[in-house]
């Protein structure tokens, strides 16, 4: 059996017209840009206001900052201090809120039967 042929011409024809296209495509757009003066690769025009993004900037070394942040929050934890020293409400360490707070379970576990 024999191979089909190939149309070669048709595909040469339409390879033809489609870079026929392209080219009239550029060139139009090069003489639009040529009619209102505005030569390819000329200068771009300059911006009446400068962009800027609203919101928090970035820190280049947070490193530092963190480091402090958790040093105070771990003080914090650890440590004891007045909330609200007009009403009495203090801070403690978290070994004895734990403690505290697991004490009246550890004294209901001892007394089950």
């Amino acid at each position: 059996m024999a191979a089909p042929e190939l149309p070669t011409g048709r595909i040469a024809l339409a390879g033809a017209a489609l870079a026929g296209t392209v080219i009239g495509v550029v060139v139009l757009v090069l003489l639009g840009l040529h009619g209102r003066n505005m030569p390819p690769g000329g200068q771009r025009l300059a911006q009446p206001y400068t962009l800027s993004i609203p919101g928090p900037r970035l820190q280049s070394a947070p490193q530092p900052d963190l480091a402090a942040y958790l040093a105070e929050k771990e003080a914090r934890l650890h440590g004891r201090g007045w909330v609200n020293a007009g009403a009495g409400i203090v801070h403690i360490p978290i070994e004895d809120a734990m403690a505290l707070m697991a004490a009246p379970a550890a004294s209901a576990a001892g007394r089950a039967p």
